[in-house]
């Protein structure tokens, strides 16, 4: 049972309670994604969700903004109580002074030995926190960085061979969304409520805070020299590592939401423009697919979407030689059909279906774009990759089951991918797009497979949930020679689910590969 007892789980419709406490992310996690599900498929909770929602963001808004108003009254002075405080008693000569002075130096020692004692006998905070990501003593993989939520808040972990070392520990940042990495890795990115983190993961490096909306999104240029970021008004800044100063390149007026999308050399972005914001809940009126140049704030509309009530089309990736954009309907993903696939032409400002559909989550394709601008796809309910170079397709074998997550090695040669519903330890596979090779990789029972990564070209971080736990755990897999499999974190907080944000892991880890 949940929310006020009037409908169990099993209901057609939930109540306001129900819907309140998956809004605020109270429920257990088997409850969350059973109500999850049914929100995606029935009109009305999912209008009910969003009354709920908007009144959850209008109340916070409400307190922000009161809070940031207020102001001491003009008669609250504090300066005679302090000057009061500070002057010395009446009547007291120095003689009395030094000898009530006398007894204190021992009284100070011995505190000064009971705190000597406390912090050689206390574990620091950082020490508490390595502690519960129980992290392994002799990791054997490839340098990397590990961004992770946990229950002493955001922790980065730096794992190199024969040692592992917390670099940096942000206690106060309880709710972080969408973490990323800068390529290199020199740079961290994250929302944690109404303000955007962008700090330096070593010792004492910078950290820049940017108020935005909870609708804000943000990536990195493939220089890892910029950060460029929709603050959820309408507003397309950019975050420059060099001088650490922001700039906007896109004013508020212009609506620009959802994911920036960089090209190769760092020089351009692709971003959607949507009046009014999705935020505001009315029909769009307009919505297209613009680019933007950095050097001289040059925009150009590059389609116009031609059924802005129905669909909202973002950019995904550049493809063809940043000659064409892939782009996808945002609204199906959220609603929980499969999103179908669009192709920008730049050069004609045209938008094209590719008969194709993906997954996602949130703002995100679960299915990324190869490095070769090979994509796996829906197609006439069968699995097919997609060359977006070509347009051909070639339909995968009926045995290759549909990935919930996958990632692309940096060669391009081959895939891996999740499988949810399986086993535990029977849902992580490689597959070979250029050969047709499927092949299993079989982990230890006792959790299920949820996403992986790769950490460069022969290992793979993998997303495990231990059977019975509300955590998640890193596992360490090689896919060449003989070594096993390897739990090398643990305790990591779970994805909670959002307006436009989905269920996803981008909101509680992060992890870089290091050169």
């Amino acid at each position: 049972m949940v929310g006020d007892g009037n409908h169990p789980l099993e209901q057609p419709h939930y109540d306001t309670n129900t819907l309140e406490e998956y809004a605020l992310g109270q429920m257990l996690p088997e409850n969350e994604e059973r109500v999850r599900q049914h929100v995606a498929a029935c009109p009305l909770c999912r209008a009910r969700l969003a009354e709920v929602e908007a009144l959850f963001r209008q109340i916070r808004s409400e307190l922000h903004d009161s809070l940031d108003q207020a102001q001491p009254g003009p008669r609250l002075d504090f300066a005679p109580i302090a000057a009061e405080w500070r002057r010395p008693p009446r009547r007291v000569t120095w003689l009395y002074r030094a000898q009530q002075l006398a007894p204190s130096v021992s009284t100070v020692l011995l505190l000064g030995l009971f705190a000597l004692a406390l912090l050689i006998l206390l574990p620091t905070s950082d020490t508490a926190a390595l502690r519960s990501l129980e992290l392994v003593d002799e990791y054997s993989g490839p340098p990397a960085l590990v961004a992770a939520a946990t229950d002493q808040g955001v922790v980065v972990v730096r794992l190199e061979p024969g040692n592992t070392a917390i670099v940096k520990h942000l206690a106060n940042l309880t709710a972080p969304r969408n973490l990323q990495f800068s390529p290199d890795g020199a740079w961290l990115a994250l929302r944690d409520g109404r303000m955007l983190h962008i700090l330096q993961p070593a010792g004492l490096g910078a950290h820049v805070q940017v108020p935005v909306r909870e609708s804000a999104d943000w990536s990195w240029s493939p220089d890892s020299l910029t950060l460029a970021y929709t603050d959820g008004t309408g507003q397309l800044a950019l975050f420059d590592t060099r001088t650490q100063t922001n700039r906007v390149l896109v004013p508020s007026a212009d609506s620009a939401w959802g994911q920036p999308v960089w090209t190769g050399d760092s020089q351009q972005i692709a971003y959607a423009v949507v009046a009014p914001l999705p935020s505001a809940g009315s029909p769009h009126t307009q919505q297209s697919i613009w680019r933007v140049t950095l050097d001289t704030g040059y925009r150009i509309e590059l389609a116009r979407n031609p059924t802005p009530q129905d669909t909202l089309l973002v950019p995904s990736a550049w493809i063809q030689s940043d000659s064409a954009l892939l782009a996808w309907d945002v609204n199906a993903g959220a609603s929980g059909e499969t999103p179908h696939l669009y192709r920008v032409d730049v050069n004609g400002h045209g938008i094209a279906p590719l008969d194709a559909g993906s997954r996602s989550y949130g703002t995100r394709l679960a299915w990324p774009v190869g490095p070769q601008d090979l994509l796996f796809a829906v197609q006439d309910d069968r699995l097919v990759t997609l060359d977006l170079q070509t347009g051909r397709r070639t339909v995968l074998p009926e045995q290759l089951i549909w990935p919930s997550a996958l990632d692309w090695a940096p060669t391009g040669a081959w895939i891996s991918f999740t499988v949810a519903g399986m086993p535990d330890g029977e849902g992580l596979y490689l597959y070979a797009p250029g050969e047709s090779t499927l092949l299993p990789v079989p982990l230890p029972d006792g959790a299920t497979e949820r996403s992986v990564v790769w950490m460069g070209p022969e290992h793979l971080f993998v997303v495990r949930q231990p059977q019975n736990k509300s955590v998640a755990e890193i596992w360490l897999v090689p896919v060449t020679g003989d070594d096993g499999a390897q739990r090398i974190m643990t305790n990591i907080q779970q994805p909670q689910t959002g307006p436009f944000s989905g269920w996803r892991w981008q909101d509680v880890l992060a992890a870089q590969h290091l050169d």
